[in-house]
Protein backbone atom coordinates (compact mmCIF):
# COMPACT_ATOMS: atom_id res chain seq x y z
CA UNK A 1 0.00 0.00 0.00
CA UNK A 2 1.47 3.35 -1.06
CA UNK A 3 1.13 6.23 1.37
CA UNK A 4 1.12 9.96 0.59
CA UNK A 5 2.64 12.51 2.94
CA UNK A 6 2.67 16.28 2.57
CA UNK A 7 5.89 18.06 3.57
CA UNK A 8 5.85 21.83 3.98
CA UNK A 9 9.27 23.09 5.10
CA UNK A 10 12.48 23.96 3.28
CA UNK A 11 14.29 21.51 5.55
CA UNK A 12 11.96 18.76 4.30
CA UNK A 13 12.80 19.73 0.71
CA UNK A 14 16.56 19.57 1.38
CA UNK A 15 16.27 16.24 3.18
CA UNK A 16 14.67 14.67 0.08
CA UNK A 17 17.62 15.38 -2.21
CA UNK A 18 19.28 11.96 -2.23
CA UNK A 19 16.03 9.96 -2.42
CA UNK A 20 14.67 12.30 -5.09
CA UNK A 21 17.72 11.83 -7.27
CA UNK A 22 17.58 8.05 -6.79
CA UNK A 23 13.92 8.10 -7.86
CA UNK A 24 14.83 10.12 -10.97
CA UNK A 25 17.48 7.52 -11.84
CA UNK A 26 14.73 4.85 -11.86
CA UNK A 27 12.56 6.98 -14.20
CA UNK A 28 14.26 6.83 -17.63
CA UNK A 29 11.70 9.24 -19.16
CA UNK A 30 12.13 11.96 -16.52
CA UNK A 31 12.79 15.56 -17.48
CA UNK A 32 15.18 18.04 -15.94
CA UNK A 33 12.20 19.99 -14.59
CA UNK A 34 11.22 16.96 -12.50
CA UNK A 35 14.53 16.71 -10.67
CA UNK A 36 15.49 17.95 -7.22
CA UNK A 37 17.80 20.75 -8.39
CA UNK A 38 15.07 22.34 -10.51
CA UNK A 39 12.68 22.40 -7.54
CA UNK A 40 15.27 23.59 -5.03
CA UNK A 41 16.50 26.44 -7.23
CA UNK A 42 12.93 27.40 -8.18
CA UNK A 43 11.97 27.61 -4.52
CA UNK A 44 14.94 29.85 -3.70
CA UNK A 45 14.70 32.16 -6.73
CA UNK A 46 11.01 32.19 -7.70
CA UNK A 47 8.55 30.75 -5.19
CA UNK A 48 9.97 32.07 -1.91
CA UNK A 49 10.45 35.65 -3.22
CA UNK A 50 6.83 35.59 -4.41
CA UNK A 51 5.57 34.47 -1.00
CA UNK A 52 4.42 31.04 -2.09
CA UNK A 53 3.58 28.29 0.41
CA UNK A 54 5.45 25.01 -0.05
CA UNK A 55 3.71 21.62 -0.37
CA UNK A 56 5.79 18.55 -1.30
CA UNK A 57 3.72 15.43 -1.92
CA UNK A 58 5.75 12.28 -1.34
CA UNK A 59 4.50 8.80 -2.14
CA UNK A 60 6.15 5.77 -0.56
CA UNK A 61 5.66 2.07 -1.13
CA UNK A 62 7.36 -0.28 1.31
CA UNK A 63 9.32 2.69 2.64
CA UNK A 64 10.80 3.49 -0.82
CA UNK A 65 10.07 6.85 -2.43
CA UNK A 66 8.10 6.07 -5.61
CA UNK A 67 6.57 9.45 -6.34
CA UNK A 68 7.14 13.14 -5.61
CA UNK A 69 5.21 16.22 -6.67
CA UNK A 70 6.58 19.55 -5.48
CA UNK A 71 3.82 22.15 -5.34
CA UNK A 72 3.34 25.70 -4.10
CA UNK A 73 0.24 27.75 -3.37
CA UNK A 74 -0.77 31.37 -3.10
CA UNK A 75 -3.91 33.45 -2.59
CA UNK A 76 -5.55 35.00 -5.65
CA UNK A 77 -8.77 36.96 -5.17
CA UNK A 78 -9.53 35.08 -1.97
CA UNK A 79 -8.92 31.63 -3.46
CA UNK A 80 -5.88 29.46 -2.72
CA UNK A 81 -4.34 28.40 -6.01
CA UNK A 82 -1.97 25.44 -6.15
CA UNK A 83 0.57 24.85 -8.92
CA UNK A 84 3.76 22.89 -9.55
CA UNK A 85 6.93 24.30 -8.02
CA UNK A 86 9.13 25.59 -10.83
CA UNK A 87 10.22 28.66 -12.73
CA UNK A 88 6.53 29.40 -13.47
CA UNK A 89 7.41 29.80 -17.12
CA UNK A 90 7.14 27.14 -19.82
CA UNK A 91 7.98 23.88 -18.07
CA UNK A 92 5.58 20.96 -18.32
CA UNK A 93 3.40 20.01 -15.37
CA UNK A 94 3.93 16.41 -14.28
CA UNK A 95 4.78 14.59 -11.04
CA UNK A 96 7.81 12.31 -10.93
CA UNK A 97 6.46 8.76 -10.49
CA UNK A 98 8.36 5.50 -10.77
CA UNK A 99 7.27 3.47 -13.83
CA UNK A 100 5.76 0.05 -13.41
CA UNK A 101 2.43 -1.74 -13.04
CA UNK A 102 1.27 0.60 -10.25
CA UNK A 103 2.21 3.88 -11.90
CA UNK A 104 -1.36 4.79 -12.86
CA UNK A 105 -2.60 4.10 -9.33
CA UNK A 106 0.25 6.17 -7.84
CA UNK A 107 -0.49 9.12 -10.13
CA UNK A 108 -4.10 9.06 -8.98
CA UNK A 109 -3.10 8.98 -5.31
CA UNK A 110 -0.95 12.07 -5.76
CA UNK A 111 -3.74 13.73 -7.75
CA UNK A 112 -6.28 13.15 -4.96
CA UNK A 113 -3.80 14.26 -2.27
CA UNK A 114 -3.80 17.77 -3.78
CA UNK A 115 -7.46 18.40 -2.95
CA UNK A 116 -7.03 19.52 0.69
CA UNK A 117 -4.30 22.02 -0.25
CA UNK A 118 -6.45 24.75 -1.79
CA UNK A 119 -9.38 25.79 -3.95
CA UNK A 120 -7.89 25.48 -7.44
CA UNK A 121 -5.07 23.50 -9.01
CA UNK A 122 -3.51 25.28 -11.98
CA UNK A 123 -1.59 22.94 -14.30
CA UNK A 124 0.04 24.73 -17.25
CA UNK A 125 1.50 22.86 -20.21
CA UNK A 126 0.20 19.34 -19.56
CA UNK A 127 1.38 17.00 -22.29
CA UNK A 128 -1.40 14.95 -23.89
CA UNK A 129 0.82 11.84 -23.81
CA UNK A 130 1.28 11.99 -20.02
CA UNK A 131 -0.59 10.02 -17.33
CA UNK A 132 -1.67 13.36 -15.89
CA UNK A 133 -3.58 14.12 -19.10
CA UNK A 134 -5.47 10.85 -18.76
CA UNK A 135 -6.47 11.81 -15.22
CA UNK A 136 -7.88 15.14 -16.40
CA UNK A 137 -10.00 13.17 -18.84
CA UNK A 138 -11.33 10.90 -16.10
CA UNK A 139 -12.13 13.81 -13.79
CA UNK A 140 -13.32 16.14 -16.55
CA UNK A 141 -16.20 17.57 -14.47
CA UNK A 142 -13.61 19.14 -12.19
CA UNK A 143 -11.40 20.42 -15.02
CA UNK A 144 -11.42 23.37 -17.36
CA UNK A 145 -9.02 22.93 -20.27
CA UNK A 146 -7.80 25.72 -22.54
CA UNK A 147 -4.75 27.14 -24.33
CA UNK A 148 -4.13 24.05 -26.42
CA UNK A 149 -0.75 24.33 -28.16
CA UNK A 150 1.60 21.96 -29.93
CA UNK A 151 5.07 21.07 -28.71
CA UNK A 152 7.09 20.10 -31.84
CA UNK A 153 9.70 17.36 -31.43
CA UNK A 154 12.14 15.02 -33.16
CA UNK A 155 12.59 11.40 -32.07
CA UNK A 156 16.21 10.34 -32.41
CA UNK A 157 15.32 6.65 -32.81
CA UNK A 158 13.40 7.40 -36.02
CA UNK A 159 16.64 8.08 -37.94
CA UNK A 160 19.85 6.06 -38.23
CA UNK A 161 22.07 9.17 -38.11
CA UNK A 162 22.20 12.93 -38.56
CA UNK A 163 22.62 12.75 -42.32
CA UNK A 164 19.47 10.63 -42.66
CA UNK A 165 17.48 13.14 -40.65
CA UNK A 166 18.97 16.16 -42.43
CA UNK A 167 17.81 14.68 -45.75
CA UNK A 168 14.20 15.21 -44.54
CA UNK A 169 14.73 18.99 -44.30
CA UNK A 170 13.71 20.88 -47.41
CA UNK A 171 16.40 21.43 -50.02
CA UNK A 172 15.83 25.19 -50.01
CA UNK A 173 16.25 25.41 -46.23
CA UNK A 174 19.49 23.41 -46.28
CA UNK A 175 20.86 25.47 -49.18
CA UNK A 176 20.00 28.71 -47.42
CA UNK A 177 21.79 27.61 -44.24
CA UNK A 178 24.88 26.52 -46.20
CA UNK A 179 24.97 29.90 -47.92
CA UNK A 180 24.62 31.79 -44.61
CA UNK A 181 27.35 29.68 -43.00
CA UNK A 182 29.75 30.34 -45.90
CA UNK A 183 29.12 34.08 -45.67
CA UNK A 184 29.68 33.98 -41.91
CA UNK A 185 32.91 31.99 -42.35
CA UNK A 186 34.27 34.77 -44.54
CA UNK A 187 34.30 36.99 -41.43
CA UNK A 188 36.21 34.60 -39.18
CA UNK A 189 36.41 31.12 -37.73
CA UNK A 190 32.91 29.82 -36.89
CA UNK A 191 32.75 27.47 -33.89
CA UNK A 192 30.02 25.75 -31.90
CA UNK A 193 30.47 24.83 -28.27
CA UNK A 194 28.71 23.81 -25.10
CA UNK A 195 29.74 26.07 -22.23
CA UNK A 196 31.36 24.06 -19.41
CA UNK A 197 32.21 26.95 -17.07
CA UNK A 198 29.80 29.01 -14.92
CA UNK A 199 27.79 31.41 -17.06
CA UNK A 200 28.26 35.09 -16.29
CA UNK A 201 24.95 36.67 -15.16
CA UNK A 202 25.68 39.47 -17.65
CA UNK A 203 25.41 36.87 -20.42
CA UNK A 204 21.99 35.81 -19.10
CA UNK A 205 20.92 39.46 -19.06
CA UNK A 206 22.02 39.89 -22.68
CA UNK A 207 20.18 36.72 -23.78
CA UNK A 208 16.97 37.84 -22.10
CA UNK A 209 17.25 41.33 -23.58
CA UNK A 210 17.78 39.96 -27.10
CA UNK A 211 14.86 37.56 -26.71
CA UNK A 212 12.55 40.22 -25.29
CA UNK A 213 13.36 42.55 -28.17
CA UNK A 214 12.66 39.74 -30.67
CA UNK A 215 9.28 39.05 -29.03
CA UNK A 216 8.30 42.72 -29.07
CA UNK A 217 9.27 43.13 -32.73
CA UNK A 218 6.89 40.33 -33.64
CA UNK A 219 4.06 41.53 -31.45
CA UNK A 220 4.08 38.43 -29.24
CA UNK A 221 3.17 38.40 -25.56
CA UNK A 222 5.26 36.77 -22.82
CA UNK A 223 4.33 37.14 -19.16
CA UNK A 224 7.44 35.72 -17.52
CA UNK A 225 10.48 36.45 -19.71
CA UNK A 226 11.10 39.94 -18.27
CA UNK A 227 10.51 38.97 -14.65
CA UNK A 228 13.40 39.27 -12.22
CA UNK A 229 12.68 35.90 -10.63
CA UNK A 230 12.99 34.09 -13.96
CA UNK A 231 16.31 35.79 -14.63
CA UNK A 232 17.57 34.73 -11.18
CA UNK A 233 16.41 31.18 -11.84
CA UNK A 234 18.39 30.99 -15.10
CA UNK A 235 21.48 32.47 -13.43
CA UNK A 236 21.34 29.90 -10.64
CA UNK A 237 20.68 26.98 -13.00
CA UNK A 238 23.70 27.87 -15.18
CA UNK A 239 26.06 28.81 -12.33
CA UNK A 240 27.52 25.28 -12.14
CA UNK A 241 27.21 23.46 -15.51
CA UNK A 242 28.84 20.34 -14.06
CA UNK A 243 26.22 19.89 -11.32
CA UNK A 244 23.55 17.26 -12.02
CA UNK A 245 20.33 18.86 -13.20
CA UNK A 246 21.87 22.10 -14.48
CA UNK A 247 20.88 23.97 -17.62
CA UNK A 248 23.27 24.12 -20.59
CA UNK A 249 24.39 27.06 -22.66
CA UNK A 250 25.27 26.47 -26.31
CA UNK A 251 27.14 29.16 -28.24
CA UNK A 252 27.91 29.95 -31.85
CA UNK A 253 31.05 32.07 -32.09
CA UNK A 254 32.97 33.93 -34.75
CA UNK A 255 36.63 34.20 -33.72
CA UNK A 256 35.58 33.50 -30.10
CA UNK A 257 32.93 36.25 -30.18
CA UNK A 258 29.48 34.81 -29.29
CA UNK A 259 26.95 35.69 -31.98
CA UNK A 260 24.09 33.37 -30.98
CA UNK A 261 22.99 31.80 -27.69
CA UNK A 262 20.80 28.87 -26.69
CA UNK A 263 19.85 27.80 -23.16
CA UNK A 264 18.64 24.19 -23.08
CA UNK A 265 17.60 21.57 -20.56
CA UNK A 266 19.64 18.45 -21.35
CA UNK A 267 18.89 15.17 -19.60
CA UNK A 268 19.80 11.57 -20.35
CA UNK A 269 16.99 11.21 -22.89
CA UNK A 270 16.45 14.55 -24.61
CA UNK A 271 17.38 18.16 -25.17
CA UNK A 272 14.67 20.75 -24.50
CA UNK A 273 14.98 24.24 -25.96
CA UNK A 274 14.26 26.98 -23.41
CA UNK A 275 15.59 30.23 -24.89
CA UNK A 276 17.41 30.83 -28.15
CA UNK A 277 18.46 34.18 -29.58
CA UNK A 278 21.04 35.88 -31.74
CA UNK A 279 22.97 39.11 -31.48
CA UNK A 280 20.99 41.51 -33.72
CA UNK A 281 24.25 42.82 -35.17
CA UNK A 282 24.73 39.41 -36.81
CA UNK A 283 21.10 38.90 -37.75
CA UNK A 284 21.66 39.02 -41.52
CA UNK A 285 23.58 35.74 -41.21
CA UNK A 286 20.77 33.93 -39.35
CA UNK A 287 23.20 32.96 -36.60
CA UNK A 288 20.37 31.78 -34.35
CA UNK A 289 19.24 29.31 -37.02
CA UNK A 290 22.82 28.12 -37.57
CA UNK A 291 23.23 27.55 -33.84
CA UNK A 292 19.96 25.62 -33.77
CA UNK A 293 21.22 23.39 -36.57
CA UNK A 294 24.48 22.72 -34.71
CA UNK A 295 22.67 21.94 -31.45
CA UNK A 296 20.36 19.49 -33.26
CA UNK A 297 23.40 17.75 -34.73
CA UNK A 298 24.92 17.62 -31.23
CA UNK A 299 21.72 16.01 -29.95
CA UNK A 300 21.87 13.35 -32.67
CA UNK A 301 25.51 12.62 -31.93
CA UNK A 302 24.67 12.18 -28.24
CA UNK A 303 21.51 10.11 -28.91
CA UNK A 304 19.05 12.65 -27.54
CA UNK A 305 15.50 13.36 -28.66
CA UNK A 306 14.73 17.02 -29.35
CA UNK A 307 11.82 18.84 -27.74
CA UNK A 308 11.27 22.33 -29.18
CA UNK A 309 8.70 22.94 -26.42
CA UNK A 310 5.48 24.88 -26.66
CA UNK A 311 4.62 26.93 -29.73
CA UNK A 312 4.20 26.65 -33.51
CA UNK A 313 6.85 29.16 -34.59
CA UNK A 314 7.97 28.70 -38.18
CA UNK A 315 11.58 27.91 -37.30
CA UNK A 316 10.36 24.91 -35.30
CA UNK A 317 8.18 23.53 -38.09
CA UNK A 318 11.17 23.70 -40.44
CA UNK A 319 12.92 21.09 -38.29
CA UNK A 320 10.33 19.16 -36.27
CA UNK A 321 8.58 16.07 -37.63
CA UNK A 322 6.13 15.35 -34.79
CA UNK A 323 3.88 17.34 -32.47
CA UNK A 324 2.58 16.64 -28.99
CA UNK A 325 -0.52 18.57 -27.94
CA UNK A 326 -0.25 20.44 -24.65
CA UNK A 327 -2.92 22.26 -22.68
CA UNK A 328 -3.53 24.27 -19.54
CA UNK A 329 -5.90 22.78 -16.99
CA UNK A 330 -7.68 24.42 -14.07
CA UNK A 331 -8.98 21.91 -11.53
CA UNK A 332 -11.61 22.64 -8.88
CA UNK A 333 -10.46 21.32 -5.51
CA UNK A 334 -13.09 22.88 -3.23
CA UNK A 335 -16.71 23.92 -3.76
CA UNK A 336 -15.57 27.48 -4.42
CA UNK A 337 -12.98 26.22 -6.83
CA UNK A 338 -15.55 24.08 -8.61
CA UNK A 339 -17.75 27.16 -8.99
CA UNK A 340 -14.89 28.95 -10.77
CA UNK A 341 -14.35 25.97 -13.07
CA UNK A 342 -18.01 25.76 -13.99
CA UNK A 343 -18.25 29.51 -14.59
CA UNK A 344 -15.34 29.12 -17.01
CA UNK A 345 -17.10 26.22 -18.72
CA UNK A 346 -20.34 28.21 -19.05
CA UNK A 347 -18.51 31.26 -20.42
CA UNK A 348 -16.71 29.11 -22.98
CA UNK A 349 -19.98 27.44 -23.98
CA UNK A 350 -21.70 30.80 -24.46
CA UNK A 351 -18.81 32.06 -26.56
CA UNK A 352 -18.99 28.96 -28.74
CA UNK A 353 -22.76 29.38 -29.08
CA UNK A 354 -22.41 33.04 -30.11
CA UNK A 355 -19.84 32.08 -32.71
CA UNK A 356 -22.05 29.36 -34.15
CA UNK A 357 -25.10 31.64 -34.24
CA UNK A 358 -23.08 34.39 -35.88
CA UNK A 359 -21.70 31.95 -38.43
CA UNK A 360 -25.23 30.69 -39.09
CA UNK A 361 -26.48 34.22 -39.80
CA UNK A 362 -23.52 34.81 -42.09
CA UNK A 363 -24.34 31.66 -44.06
CA UNK A 364 -27.98 32.80 -44.33
CA UNK A 365 -26.92 36.20 -45.72
CA UNK A 366 -24.54 34.56 -48.19
CA UNK A 367 -27.29 32.19 -49.44
CA UNK A 368 -29.68 35.13 -49.97
CA UNK A 369 -27.05 36.88 -52.04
Amino acid sequence: MANVKVLETVADLSALREEWEELASRCPEHRLSQRYRWAAVAWRTVAAPRGRRLHILTLRSGGRLVGVWALVSHLDKGLRVVRQLGAESSEYTEPLVEPGPHQGEWFERLWKAVRPLGDLLFMPHVRSDSPLARLTGRFCLRCFVDNELNAPQILRAAYPDWEAYLATVTTSHRSNLRRKRRRLSDLGKVTFRREVTPVDPATIDAILAHKQAWIERRGYNNEWLAQREYRDFLCAMTSDPQAPGSLCLFLLCVDDTPVAFQIDAVDDRRIEGLIGCQDPAWGRYSTGELLLQDSLQWAFQHNRDIDFRIGDESYKSAWARLDCLTFNCLVGLSLRGMAVVWLRKVAEGLQTLRFRLGLGRLRHVLRRR
